[in-house]
């Protein structure tokens, strides 16, 4: 059973690829396709497989320090093939799509907060904080662009 899932976020990647400077690497198999995107201080890797799973992987790099923060947004285990999760799985590419064209538009932002990477992005309404703590990173979600910024020296993605 086709549900469609994943032709907005493929139809997405099809024009990044032509309106952007990043590099884009298309990988197709079997089952579906892997994206690899980047820039001067990040990458993302976007995987469609329409019957089984969604997922983004990005990462982002302070060139000065070479700091690194990570954001996934996946589908998880949920079986997006079925049609009771349809709408779950629209999300997921609407918010993978998203992320993607504020990347594109250079409102992902990184910058620091004492000595920690950080990262700030627009998503589904909200503001995310990507920091990269010892050993990983963790998000925190705020109503306002200016409580996601503690810290400074905030400058876009590139």
């Amino acid at each position: 059973m086709t549900t469609g899932v994943g032709d907005r976020l493929l139809e997405f990647l099809r024009e990044l690829s032509v309106i952007t400077t990043w590099s884009v690497v298309t990988e197709e198999t079997a089952v579906g396709s892997k994206w690899q995107l980047g820039g001067a201080t990040w990458q993302a890797t976007v995987v469609v497989e329409r019957q089984r799973w969604l997922g983004l992987e990005f990462e982002a790099r302070d060139p000065a320090t070479d700091r690194r923060a990570t954001y996934d947004i996946d589908t998880d285990s949920y079986d997006i093939g079925q049609d009771k999760q349809r709408e779950f799985a629209e999300e997921i590419e609407r918010d993978i799509v998203e992320l993607l064209d504020n990347l594109r538009k250079g409102a992902v932002l990184r910058g620091t907060d004492g000595s920690k990477f950080v990262v700030v992005f627009p998503l589904n309404g909200s503001y995310v904080r990507v920091t990269h703590g010892r050993f990983v990173s963790s998000a925190s979600t705020y109503s306002d662009l200016g409580a996601a910024q503690t810290g400074g020296g905030y400058v876009p993605v590139e």
